[in-house]
């Protein structure tokens, strides 16, 4: 009978899991400026997902590139390149025979980031497989192998497919599984699945690509477990593990998911820290998240320069989750990277002033439903979205677009009937000043 071992390790707990390094070198070009030191860490890398990828050509490409080489990155990392729902329906971001040869929703999205990674002379970590199944709690430990193995399969395709032709920017491997600190992982015979697990695609990776990290991102959430535990969890996996010389673990910092809050920081990575010390030659990053996911929006740039100020102690290097999706001026609002920018070449962030208020807030209720609006102020140079609250709880956050459009208002749909709330309003700006709050009038 098979063991459903890996089934409450990796699930995913939605109801309580709610939910980036230093110097960097002149090879990055015209980055002489930057400041660099421990207490001021300029994280080198991002990941970019398929989505927002999916139509770009060259150009948009090398125009992504240049922004990111611009505040001092040099990492991308990209995928997974095979994807499996729920269904059994794969997507692939290459031609491969997973799926028929045939990836109709994506062109070759592999090829298009290796070779424009190489010509901006960025490293790629290549994401392998997963499968949604993992997030479910109803498989296996077989089914798990099973899927290290496919893993192993699809990179000897991209190997054969790309290595050559873009051997200086397929430079690691990402281990798309994430593990978070769930009680169960207390147990020897979840950590042993998980052993299993990493060691059919470590084994392999390092053999037919010995120069290539590996890493791996996890997550926690303090709500669930404590930094220690976890900690000594890691200590046992690593003891048992194949990670080589060079391999990369990074955890997610967890501040924009909510698993972490930031004054939680420092325990979590010191303990964990100590555990990648005890295995000889495991470098240690953080993944810093540029977002908040409860508007799925940019965090404010005082929040993510803080995320960094408190891991600096304990890693060698920082990623991102994401700049390029949160920050970058082709996606969002470009004062965030003009923001980010100043920072990079002068170890802080500029010295805006406060935000102008908006006005003419008023509200108009029917039954549940409550729709304000408000006038936005008439200078927007410093400002790059509004924040919404009731009786004193932030409830809403709209952001800016990134040609600075945006919607001056918001509709509350849990306006209790008989109940009177208090609306109010307020401006902020990149770096996380906010404007005075204008209470709505209600109609």
């Amino acid at each position: 009978m098979k063991k459903k071992i890996y089934s409450i390790l990796f699930t995913l707990i939605l109801s309580a899991v709610i939910f980036s390094l230093q110097g960097c070198q002149k090879e990055h070009g015209g980055l002489d400026q930057i400041v660099s030191d421990k207490n001021h860490l300029i994280p080198e890398g991002t990941f970019i997902q398929a989505h927002l990828v999916y139509n770009w050509n060259d150009e948009q490409w090398q125009k992504e590139l240049k922004a990111l080489k611009e505040v001092g990155m040099k990492y991308i990392v990209f995928g997974p390149v095979l994807h499996t729902g729920m269904d059994g329906q794969m997507i692939s971001l290459y031609q491969t025979p997973f799926t028929g040869n045939q990836n109709d929703r994506y062109s070759d999205l592999v090829e298009q980031c290796l070779k424009n990674a190489q010509k901006a002379n960025f490293k790629v970590f290549l994401g392998l497989n997963f499968h949604e199944r993992w997030w479910s709690g109803d498989g296996d430990e077989a089914w798990l192998l099973d899927q290290m193995n496919i893993g192993n399969t699809v990179a000897d395709e991209l190997i054969n497919k790309y290595k050559d032709r873009y051997g200086d920017s397929m430079y690691g491997w990402y281990w798309v599984w994430e593990v978070a600190n769930i009680p169960e992982l207390l147990q020897q015979k979840y950590k042993d699945a998980l052993v299993n697990a990493l060691n059919i695609n470590l084994t392999h990776l390092h053999k037919v690509t010995p120069n290539m990290p590996f890493m791996l991102c996890p997550f926690m959430n303090y709500r669930i477990g404590d930094a220690h535990k976890y900690a000594e969890s890691w200590e046992y996996i690593f003891e048992r593990t194949h990670f080589q010389a060079g391999d990369i673990f990074a955890p997610q910092d967890c501040v924009g998911a909510g698993g972490l809050e930031l004054r939680m920081i420092p325990e979590w990575f010191e303990a964990l820290g100590k555990a990648v010390k005890k295995k000889t030659g495991l470098q240690f990053w953080s993944d810093a998240e540029t977002f908040e996911q409860k508007y799925w929006a940019s965090a404010p740039l005082n929040r993510f320069v803080e995320q960094l100020n408190l891991t600096a102690p304990y890693v060698e290097k920082v990623i991102t989750f994401a700049y390029s999706h949160y920050y970058s001026p082709n996606v969002v609002n470009k004062k965030f990277h003009e923001a980010y920018l100043y920072y990079v070449k002068n170890g802080k962030l500029p010295d805006t002033p406060q935000p102008p208020p908006v006005s003419e807030v008023s509200g108009k209720r029917t039954s549940n439903i409550l729709n304000l609006t408000w006038k936005a102020p008439g200078d927007i140079s410093n400002v790059v979205g509004f924040y919404i609250y009731k009786d004193g709880e932030k409830i809403g956050n709209i952001q800016f677009a990134k040609d600075d459009k945006f919607e001056s208002k918001f509709t509350d749909d849990n306006a209790l009937t008989g109940k009177l709330h208090t609306y109010e309003v307020s401006t902020y700006n990149s770096i996380g000043k906010e404007s005075a709050r204008i209470k709505a009038q209600m109609n």
